[in-house]
């Protein structure tokens, strides 16, 4: 790594932090003042302040291409006003050369952002959502995850596809504890008092084994009914659990593209961090231009960062719409920026 590289590299990585922590205390100012008027019914002083923090990872996995791209254009824009930028491409330094430290520096937050997102978001979004319904919505809390029922004779466990329908796990056993019956269904639900289960496999034991047949349907009457389930929130899994967990949704004929989406966003969104990278540069950088100049290319960048947050929010509701394909949808964003980033910067280069 040469010193120009590790200086162009630093100094960005510098500026991007910096705006990160900039943005994440004006979040939390103006989050605090509008959670305040809560406090004393439902929501302790204590509470806000988890609340707050909890917050961050929820933030940092949403803005953080648009953070990068105006932590970037206010070094580009300081290295043109102070002409640094106009010394290195006369000493022969291409474009090539100077994007590299700025991408590696993009790079580095679109690692951030997925880890959180992967790592960080996941675990603490049940007790997040937890404040934000019980203590802030005065609403009843919802039970979430697998449930394992059981009366005399029968225990049965339900995983949540939606908040209505489950694969379901039902194991019937004799007075002496011994089962007689495992029925297992990819989807079932519950009404009038039975379950009604699609694509059924029934296992029995007999004296060679056991035997098991597969039924397209098969109604069980039972007490056991689902308590009240919120489905799993895609943004509290992570990419494994989300892989899974929407072929699962996808095999038994239900809506995945919630989950489906959430799973290409994942890739998508921290990739945008290295195309706003492309786009800083394209806007803000000048061989020496007046500060007018240059002050209208930071206020073009950070119009084009809201846009692009913008855009990445407003495509999801069209994918749950069923407008558009959701994985072109959740590229979408990307696509439309890295050309308007790459028709910036062949005009840029004099192409």
């Amino acid at each position: 790594m040469t010193v120009l590289f590790r200086w162009i590299f630093l100094s960005t990585l510098m500026r991007i932090t910096v705006m990160m922590f900039a943005v994440m205390l004006i979040f939390m100012v103006g989050e605090s003042i509008d959670k305040a008027r809560f406090i004393g019914n439902g929501l302790t002083l204590p509470l806000l302040i988890e609340y707050l923090f909890l917050k961050v990872p929820f933030m940092i996995s949403e803005v953080m291409p648009v953070i990068v791209l105006i932590g970037t254009a206010m070094y580009v824009l300081d290295i043109s006003k102070h002409h640094e930028l106009a010394a290195l491409r006369a000493a022969g330094i291409t474009f090539l050369k100077l994007i590299q430290p700025l991408l590696l520096a993009g790079a580095v937050f679109g690692f951030l952002m997925f880890a959180v997102g992967e790592w960080i978001e996941p675990a603490v979004n049940k007790r997040l959502a937890y404040i934000e319904r019980v203590h802030i919505g005065q609403k009843a809390t919802l039970e979430q995850g697998v449930q394992w029922l059981h009366d005399k004779n029968t225990f049965l466990r339900l995983r949540p596809l939606t908040p209505s329908f489950f694969t379901v796990l039902m194991v019937k056993r004799d007075a002496d504890g011994l089962w007689q019956e495992r029925i297992e269904a990819r989807k079932g639900w519950y009404e009038a008092g039975k379950w009604v289960l699609q694509d059924v496999y029934v296992s029995q034991p007999n004296p060679q084994g056991v035997a098991t047949q597969h039924l397209e349907s098969l109604s069980v009457v039972s007490s056991l009914s689902p308590k009240t389930v919120a489905a799993p929130d895609p943004r509290n899994m992570q990419w494994l659990e989300l892989y899974h967990f929407e072929k699962t949704l996808a095999d038994a004929g239900l809506d995945s593209k919630g989950y489906l989406f959430q799973l290409q966003r994942k890739l998508a969104a921290p990739l945008g961090c290295l195309i706003m990278i492309l786009l800083a540069y394209s806007l803000c950088s000048s061989m020496g231009e007046r500060m007018g100049s240059n002050a209208k290319g930071l206020v073009l960048a950070i119009v084009v960062g809201l846009l692009f947050y913008v855009v990445s929010s407003v495509v999801k509701v069209y994918v749950t719409g069923d407008d558009i394909p959701v994985i072109y949808g959740a590229w979408f964003p990307n696509i439309l920026f890295l050309g308007i980033s790459g028709y910036l910067l062949l005009k840029k280069e004099g192409y």
